[in-house]
């Protein structure tokens, strides 16, 4: 029996939660932790920065051969056109020529283990599309963000996020791109990388940026400058699903969403399916993708904590969480959510 499935063993037969999983061995989260692959399977990370970056410094190099960029229209939602950039301005950017930059461009970003197949990609491409035609550009990094090396994978964000807004900029000067009608949503390390696009466009900032969920692992406190912050953006939406484990803990836009208290386990996740917290992980690009077809369903109200919250000391002048999100909320805002689709509470 391999050591991820002693752990599991241990955690079923407990019934444990992660704080015991910290007392039975108090490395996990500091040295180690487990974390989801794309089908939620719980994998043994490494959380040490490894001595020897040359292999992450030579993927490095090859940025623009580790990321593929889907684009998509609503005529053209099953059948993406893909193209590579290379920041160059002798080479010719291979964005097809249905782009059209009066409609909204909106950017999808991945997180670990993840692709242009994953449901994080898939379903929130799919909501926009099916409610109204705009472009749509998924932005798959999955041969940097497979890495079994957690480090490696989430410090390729930082790389990844540049190389994007190179093609941003790029498509500023040469596609007529208005920065205002430009939105990046990423999940996990995505919305990280998100924050990294953001910081490095030169051509202005972008209208939004939306975090759903971002990683906790590798991004500490101590290192604000890896963070997703609200200087990224015109304006920064954070959601909160799995915040303590797999997810960010601490206030990291200009509004910060926390749904059913932002931890694990969120309604519908729990017990051996929520072992590493990947449903509730997966939870908030769920709501996400839902709230795009339903934007009033998920209320939120301005609180100082759950507990408040819970008490119902703060149930009123709600804002909708999730794509219809006003640019001019600020705070903290917490809402329940259903256990099952549809998720959202609200008509």
């Amino acid at each position: 029996m391999n050591f991820a499935e002693r752990y599991k063993q241990l955690w079923t037969k407990l019934n444990c939660d992660i704080q015991q999983l910290k007392a039975v061995d108090p490395n996990y989260g500091v040295t180690w932790m487990f974390m989801p692959d794309d089908q939620g399977n719980p994998i043994i990370v490494d959380l040490t920065e490894p001595n020897d970056t040359s292999t992450s410094n030579g993927r490095k190099n090859q940025i623009h051969e580790d990321v593929v960029f889907y684009y998509y229209r609503r005529s053209t939602i099953n059948t993406p056109s893909s193209f590579r950039f290379v920041n160059d301005p002798a080479v010719p950017l291979a964005l097809n020529n249905s782009y059209d930059p009066s409609l909204p461009t909106k950017f999808v970003i991945h997180g670990w283990k993840n692709s242009i197949v994953s449901p994080v990609s898939q379903n929130i491409k799919n909501s926009y599309l099916r409610r109204e035609d705009l472009n749509v550009i998924v932005v798959d990094w999955g041969p940097l963000a497979s890495d079994t090396l957690y480090f490696r994978a989430a410090s390729s964000t930082r790389d990844v996020g540049r190389h994007v807004g190179g093609l941003i900029d790029r498509m500023v000067a040469e596609r007529s791109t208005n920065l205002n009608d430009v939105h990046i949503i990423g999940h996990s390390l995505g919305a990280h990388t998100s924050g990294f696009t953001g910081q490095s466009i030169r051509s202005g900032k972008v209208a939004r940026v939306t975090g759903l969920d971002p990683a906790l692992p590798g991004f500490t406190d101590q290192q604000p400058d890896k963070l997703l912050d609200p200087s990224d953006a015109q304006f920064v939406d954070v959601m909160h699903t799995c915040a303590g484990m797999l997810g960010h803990d601490r206030n990291l836009g200009h509004v910060d969403f926390w749904p059913n208290g932002g931890r694990v386990n969120q309604p519908g996740c729990g017990g051996i399916d929520d072992f590493v917290g990947a449903c509730s992980h997966g939870r908030s690009y769920e709501y996400y993708a839902e709230s795009i077809a339903r934007p009033t369903a998920f209320k939120a109200y301005p609180c100082r904590s759950a507990d408040e919250f819970r008490e119902a000391k703060c149930r009123s002048g709600s804002i909708p969480m999730g794509d219809a999100t006003p640019t001019t909320a600020r705070g903290n805002h917490f809402l329940e959510t259903n256990a099952r689709p549809e998720y959202g509470k609200g008509i």
